[in-house]
């Protein structure tokens, strides 16, 4: 197990004894399973790992190259000699030699090497990449419940309401002071909302087993949200939409991901282009060769040489043209998929800016609507216990209440979502952040 696959096993440890007996677990803890069991991630993990050797892969090829060679075996003649030779037609051989050599000047073995380097670079941008990803699919998940639960809170509240009402309809009505109009409209409201409920009864349990999966621990629950609001905007008064674009030029996983593929296509144009350039390198042998034949008669001879080595190509059908040709267009591919990388970039960061300042906005607007849609919930009460308001503006009532709950717990996700896409969208997220965000849960 690596070192950060500990760290994630501390945290989570720590995490899961906060919340020791009892089934709820926090975003921070569910984040820290998924460190260790989320597949994606160890893709990338493993991934990345297999990159870290690719600078010295590239270096061997500048590196001397030392071999021993030995040989040692029986050979003949097929056709026989004449007796009167004297000499039989068997002989015994062996040999060993150590050779080296060393590369003076090849333009394609350095061009690999900047290639090497430039792959690791990509395996270090897509690592970070896939950890700013991870964050992203944690929260998404997370929120996906979040919301749910919400919903189905305020559906059993409201289901609780109207079965009141619609009880009290009933008696009424039994009693001669009440209306059919009021009964009907009471239970046609109460069985469609308890369809709403089993519905998002059916959506949590989908939702809870899709952060289970990814998490790899058993989420049974998690805990409830709260309506209330950050005293102040997310974003401190200097990290206007310049600030976050500057920061997705500087950090963004994405675009240095679209850089590092810039940097290796290249690399790769050069390798191709180094096919038309002659290589030089020094060369050195030092051999002893032994034979023998039955008689006896052996000869032993020790060699060595000492050099350099040119190899001129001149023509090689086409090929290098074509390879450097194709490795080109690849290069401006990959400029063009960076430049619309950088463009979505930009669309991305001030969506989520805007998504930032403006659902503060909105979830202030909302507070007020939940306190004025109580306020006339509880003057529509008063009317119909006066006798002068009906089940029907009851039932309106609760329902706009419910609403404007509804709408401020989902704009106050929206709000959090789009922070933490601003964060990760910029290479800024860290698990420092994520105990910010569940703070404001």
């Amino acid at each position: 197990m690596t070192v950060r696959a500990h760290i994630a096993l501390l945290s989570l440890c720590w995490s899961c004894q906060l919340l020791a007996g009892d089934d709820q677990f926090s975003l921070v803890a569910l984040y820290d399973a998924s460190r260790l069991n989320d597949a994606t991630y160890q893709v990338a993990d493993h991934d990345y790992e297999a990159s870290r050797q690719e600078i010295a892969i590239g270096r061997s090829g500048l590196l001397p190259q030392v071999a021993i060679n030995s040989r040692y075996g029986h050979g003949g003649q097929f056709e026989k000699q004449s007796p009167a030779n004297g000499q039989d037609d068997q002989f015994a051989s062996d040999s060993v030699a150590l050779s080296v050599s060393q590369p003076l000047y090849n333009k394609g073995r350095w061009a690999s090497y900047e290639q090497a380097k430039a792959r690791a670079k990509l395996g270090e941008e897509q690592h970070e990449g896939a950890g700013q990803g991870l964050f992203d699919r944690v929260v998404e998940a997370y929120f996906d419940i979040a919301q749910v639960e919400n919903e189905l809170k305020l559906t059993t509240q409201q289901k609780a309401s109207i079965e009141a009402l619609a009880k009290q309809s009933s008696r009424l009505f039994e009693a001669g002071e009440g209306t059919i109009t009021d009964l009907e409209e009471a239970q046609a409201r109460l069985d469609l909302t308890r369809a709403q409920e089993i519905e998002l009864q059916a959506r949590r349990r989908a939702a809870l087993r899709k952060l289970s999966g990814r998490s790899g621990i058993t989420v049974g629950n998690i805990p409830e949200m709260q309506e209330k609001l950050p005293a102040t905007v997310l974003l401190a008064p200097e990290e206007d939409l310049d600030y976050w674009m500057l920061k997705a030029e500087q950090a963004g996983s994405k675009l240095g991901v679209s850089r590092a593929s810039i940097d290796v296509a290249e690399a790769n144009w050069k390798l191709q282009q180094s096919g038309h350039y002659p290589t030089v390198a020094l060369s050195g042998r030092l051999s002893r060769v032994g034979q023998s034949d039955v008689n006896d008669l052996s000869q032993r001879q020790s060699t060595y040489y000492l050099g350099v080595v040119i190899d001129i190509p001149l023509y090689q059908g086409g090929g290098v043209s074509a390879s450097s040709e194709k490795a080109r267009a690849a290069l401006e591919s990959a400029r063009s998929s960076y430049d619309a990388q950088r463009q979505q970039m930009a669309e991305d960061i001030e969506g989520n800016y805007l998504g930032v300042v403006a659902g503060f906005e909105k979830s202030k607007a909302l507070v007020t609507a939940v306190r004025s849609s109580q306020v006339a919930l509880t003057s529509a009460e008063k009317g119909y216990q006066a006798g002068v308001r009906s089940t029907v503006e009851i039932l309106d009532a609760q329902q706009r209440l419910y609403s404007a709950k509804r709408d401020l717990l989902d704009t106050k996700l929206a709000m959090l979502q789009s922070y933490v896409n601003l964060q990760t969208r910029t290479g800024q997220m860290t698990r420092s952040q994520l105990e910010k965000i569940q703070g404001l849960l």
